[in-house]
């Protein structure tokens, strides 16, 4: 009868649980000398119930493993995913520190100054002559933009003209 109760727990415990009774019922047996056929009929069914129970109990282990090994599989696809938009992402961040710090030239100063900077922030440093931001505007000329009668002053783009006595008008190109 003890025998059938171990059984049926087997059927209904947990893997380590079922572990514990198989090996109990094992330990009974040997120590009873129930293994012998004459002591355990070959009827009753127990060992086949016993061998029946491991089979399920492997089974299950063998499931519980294709379970772990899918997820694990799952994870590692995914890490070496990640890994890869990681480093993906790196090298677009490295290509634009590189194209942050590479540094401008006289090109952006319209060949007019000295470039001081990077391509992305940078200052001009203009010849004489020249002014603005990027060394685009001139600066006026006393004999072309007051017409030789007075003192230019700014760029050609915005000036003024003071004009020298006896003269008036913008450009100073009015005799008084």
């Amino acid at each position: 009868m003890r025998i059938l109760i171990v059984v049926f727990c087997i059927a209904l415990a947990s893997c380590d649980e079922t572990h514990q009774l198989v090996d109990e019922v094992e330990d009974i047996s040997v120590s009873a000398n129930l293994t012998s056929p004459e002591l355990v009929p070959e009827d009753t069914g127990v060992s086949a119930k016993i061998s029946e129970s491991k089979r399920a109990i492997e089974e299950h282990e063998n499931e519980i493993k294709e379970e772990v090994k899918a997820e694990l599989d799952k994870a590692v696809e995914s890490l070496k995913e990640s890994a890869k938009e990681k480093h993906e992402g790196a090298h677009g961040v490295i290509a634009g520190v590189a194209e942050t710090l590479e540094p401008c030239g006289a090109v952006d100063c319209n060949n007019r100054g000295t470039c001081l900077g990077t391509k992305k922030t940078f200052i001009c440093a203009c010849q004489l002559g020249y002014s603005g931001t990027n060394c685009e505007e001139t600066v006026c000329d006393s004999s072309r933009d007051c017409n030789g009668r007075g003192l230019c002053l700014g760029t050609t783009n915005q000036l003024t003209c003071l004009c020298n006595l006896g003269y008036t008008g913008r450009r100073c190109e009015t005799p008084i």
